[in-house]
């Protein structure tokens, strides 16, 4: 069982197979990362790991290659121009959540080529707390108590479908 752990610009691996005696493995400084770097969050998918921070209120999404759990290595970086708060990983496409600072609320990125994410589509919503995905849909929590589900079906243009407030 691996563990990542983000302090403000160096990742850490661990394995924790044995909870009470874990085992160091990788370090990995993060490049666009320093140490006044906030508010990381974590996805993992395959032998990749998708770590997005912000740096001043810009957001950036970056794709950690662990298939060596010794020497981890960045493989790209997407910047993006809202404050992240959630990402989620299926298949070829990453969903990120953001705060709608007079930007998306949803941002959809193509990661099928890891070393240059892209963003190919973004639908306007108020901010995302949380997000999670279930083949063609994502389900955004958002503030207000607010529930949306999305069909992602068509990664350049995200539609509402239905929802709850």
């Amino acid at each position: 069982t691996l563990f990542a752990f983000v302090a403000p610009n160096v990742l850490q691996l661990y394995e924790v197979t044995t909870p009470y005696l874990p085992q160091t493995l990788g370090k990995l400084t993060l490049l666009g990362s320093t140490a006044s770097s906030t508010t990381f969050t974590l996805s993992v998918f395959g032998s990749h790991l998708y770590v997005a921070f912000d740096e001043f209120k810009i957001s950036f999404v970056t794709i950690i290659n662990f298939s060596s759990r010794l020497s981890p290595k960045q493989m790209g970086t997407l910047t993006l121009t809202s404050s992240f708060s959630s990402i989620s990983v299926s298949g070829n496409t990453a969903y990120v959540g953001t705060y709608n600072n007079n930007g998306p609320g949803l941002v959809v990125v193509d990661i099928s080529d890891p070393s240059t994410p892209v963003q190919v589509g973004s639908s306007t919503f108020t901010t995302v707390y949380s997000l999670s995905v279930s083949g063609t849909k994502v389900v955004a929590a958002g503030a207000g108590r607010s529930l949306v589900v999305f069909d992602v079906s068509n990664p350049s243009s995200p539609q509402p479908v239905g929802g709850y407030s």
